[in-house]
């Protein structure tokens, strides 16, 4: 798995919410609603892949994944692509496609070119300032419907930084976290969190004015 750690970029390197996030969905690949069998042949996203960690493993199960980002981390993602998703590599493996594409969190034009709505969306160390919460969950929406099951693996940083996405979030979705004892054994830690979250029917408002996300 190709990373720039080095880069002033935080896409290039892989944070350990993916890592946890991938292990999580190897863990749960036999049965349940993240198995090979419930997960095969569906079309999921993911939002700032980064090295792509998250969607390659989600891959691995058979979905067909589209990994974004912004432009310049999508050579990054391509490389690590063609690296691990060879023909070779992937014989008998019942791996699902996997396609690569720039998108900017709320980018109209990006967001159309993906072409919602998928079953999957997932995002892994995306919560990480405030002022990109309103766009990412705007994008999350755009992407998904009322079926869509959306994972966001999160690293806690900020006690304020994740209570204000709680708080956006709930507007538009239910949010179930998974207990700690269901991730994988030796890749979790306290101040990772994972979440499963699912389209309200009806939501609700609170304060979303410009300046206070």
């Amino acid at each position: 798995m190709s990373q720039n750690p080095s880069s002033l970029n935080l896409g290039t390197t892989v944070w350990d919410a993916s890592i946890v996030l991938a292990k999580f969905l190897e863990k749960n690949a036999r049965k349940g609603e993240f198995s090979r069998a419930n997960v095969k042949g569906k079309r999921a996203i993911e939002l700032g892949a980064g090295p792509g960690l998250g969607g390659m493993a989600f891959a691995l199960l058979g979905a067909e994944v589209l990994l974004t980002d912004l432009a310049d981390i999508v050579p990054l993602i391509r490389k690590n692509v063609d690296a691990n998703f060879t023909t070779a590599a992937l014989h008998g493996a019942q791996a699902g496609r996997v396609s690569v594409q720039e998108l900017d969190w709320g980018n109209e034009e990006h967001i159309s070119q993906a072409a919602g709505p998928f079953a999957y969306v997932l995002a892994a160390d995306c919560v990480y300032h405030e002022e990109h919460l309103l766009a990412l969950r705007q994008t999350i929406i755009s992407l998904s419907d009322l079926k869509s099951t959306v994972i966001i693996a999160n690293e806690l940083r900020s006690e304020s930084v994740q209570s204000r996405f709680t708080q956006l979030f709930e507007e538009q979705f239910t949010i179930k976290k998974v207990p700690h004892a269901k991730l994988d054994p030796e890749h979790r830690h306290s101040a990772i969190l994972l979440y499963i979250l699912k389209r309200r029917k009806h939501f609700f408002a609170t304060d979303t004015e410009p300046g206070v996300g």
